[in-house]
């Protein structure tokens, strides 16, 4: 269920046996310039329609796995307990809930009290730590937000891995090594994998590294597909024999 994109990325998801529903009238548009450190830089040129499901749609995230991934503010706490009442698991991204733009369209990190209602209703919570600037690391992050939410937390930091939340422990997941590459939405996939295999009922560790992997495969081929099940599961095993849980 999305805002309209480009046709062409419509016709690839479609031609992928992925039934899309588009709701709302316009996506945002971000301008991204990445500057020293491997940072990025973020100005909004466009902003997007909020996304209401329309009464008769309701009927298609009963029961479902819904991924909740907005780019800025396109849903809202009201729209989202309608989500979560009506579907099956909840997976959601902070990213889209905690940009501000400012008047010359820069976009900076703001954590609101509603953000922390939100995390609530997800069972599967991604940030990247640089939507998370009131903590230092993401042992720091991963541990805190765990504490607000009953679900599952992933915090990731590019290349350094990520650090999972699951049932008050901490995990930490190395990145695939080596990978280099434009990373713009592999915490997406991240995200999605993650969710799915959880919901099927993978271990939530293992389903974690497979989004790992999903992700870091992403980054270093520019072109699909970018990986296979086949790959995904030998190399999450990898990551399995690398991951440790954290004592804090």
């Amino acid at each position: 269920m999305i805002s309209p994109a480009c046709d062409i990325h419509e016709n690839f998801v479609r031609n992928i046996g992925i039934n899309l529903v588009s709701v709302g009238a316009d996506t945002p548009v971000f301008q991204l310039k990445y500057v020293e450190g491997g940072r990025r830089e973020v100005i909004l040129k466009r902003r997007g329609s909020k996304i209401t499901i329309p009464r008769n749609e309701l009927k298609l995230i009963r029961d479902s796995l819904i991924i909740v991934s907005p780019v800025y503010r396109e849903v809202n706490l009201d729209t989202l307990k309608v989500v979560k009442r009506l579907s099956r698991f909840v997976a959601l991204d902070v990213q889209g809930f905690v940009r501000y733009v400012h008047s010359d369209g820069k976009v900076s990190i703001v954590w609101s009290n509603e953000m922390y209602d939100i995390i609530r209703l997800a069972d599967v919570i991604h940030a990247d730590l640089s939507e998370v600037p009131i903590y230092n690391n993401m042992v720091e992050a991963s541990k805190e937000l765990g504490k607000i939410s009953n679900g599952i937390i992933m915090v990731s930091n590019g290349e350094r891995g990520l650090v999972a939340s699951i049932d008050g422990e901490l995990y930490y997941v190395p990145a695939l090594p080596g990978i280099e590459g434009n990373a713009t939405g592999t915490g997406d996939i991240l995200l999605a994998i993650s969710s799915y295999e959880i919901l099927m009922g993978e271990d939530p560790l293992r389903a974690i590294a497979k989004g790992a992997v999903a992700a870091g495969l992403r980054v270093s081929r520019d072109r699909s597909p970018w990986f296979s099940k086949y790959e995904v599961d030998i190399l999450a095993d990898k990551l399995i024999s690398k991951s440790e849980k954290l004592r804090v």
